[in-house]
């Protein structure tokens, strides 16, 4: 517990990044389109948090960076079907 408040302000971040795609995605509940940018603009920032938090921490590898990535584009996939059903 004392290592999450000892980096709090790396997961800071994180979470503003969670709460303006949650915020943008509500508030363009009209418009599919620009949702649909949202959620990949929210996806690419998590993605790069992410790589940058491992950098900082030095242990960046392959492996975190496909498993960013993966999550990310599931993400998307499951956002992305809900929005689109026909």
């Amino acid at each position: 517990m004392k290592k999450v408040f000892h980096h709090f302000s790396h997961y800071l971040p994180l979470l503003g990044i969670t709460a303006a795609g949650l915020l943008g995605f509500s508030l363009f509940s009209y418009d599919r389109a620009f949702q649909a940018v949202i959620v990949i603009a929210s996806a690419t920032s998590y993605v790069a948090w992410g790589l940058i938090h491992h950098y900082i921490h030095k242990d960046l590898h392959l492996s975190v960076v496909i498993e960013y990535f993966a999550y990310a584009v599931i993400g998307v996939t499951i956002v992305f079907s809900m929005l689109f059903r026909v």
